[in-house]
C-alpha cells in the first residue's frame, strides 16, 4: 500500500465522519434523516440550518463541519486520481 492509497483511505474516512456529523446535527434539530441515502437532501437542509442558526458559536461549528466535508471530498477525488494515474504509468 502506497502513501497515496493511505491518503485516499484517510480522506474517505474523514469524509464519512463529517457526513455523519451533519446527519447527527440534523437529527438533533428534528429533521428527518436516513442512514444510507439522501446525502444531497441532507446537505441542502444542513446549509439552510446554518443560515437560520442564531447562535454564532454553533453556526461556526456547523460551518467548520461543512468545510471539512468539502475538503475531504476534494482529497478523495484528488488522491483517487493520483492513484489511478500512478497505476496507469
Amino acid at each position: 500500500m502506497t502513501l497515496l492509497e493511505v491518503a485516499l483511505i484517510l480522506s474517505a474516512i474523514i469524509f464519512m465522519y463529517n457526513l455523519q456529523q451533519i446527519k447527527i446535527a440534523l437529527k438533533g434539530k428534528g429533521y428527518t434523516v436516513e442512514m444510507l441515502s439522501g446525502w444531497m437532501r441532507d446537505l441542502r437542509q444542513f446549509k439552510a440550518m446554518i443560515q437560520s442558526e442564531t447562535d454564532q458559536k454553533i453556526k461556526v461549528k456547523y460551518q467548520q463541519t461543512l468545510n471539512g466535508l468539502y475538503f475531504s471530498l476534494f482529497g478523495v477525488v484528488l488522491f483517487a486520481a493520483m492513484v489511478i494515474h500512478n497505476r496507469m504509468s
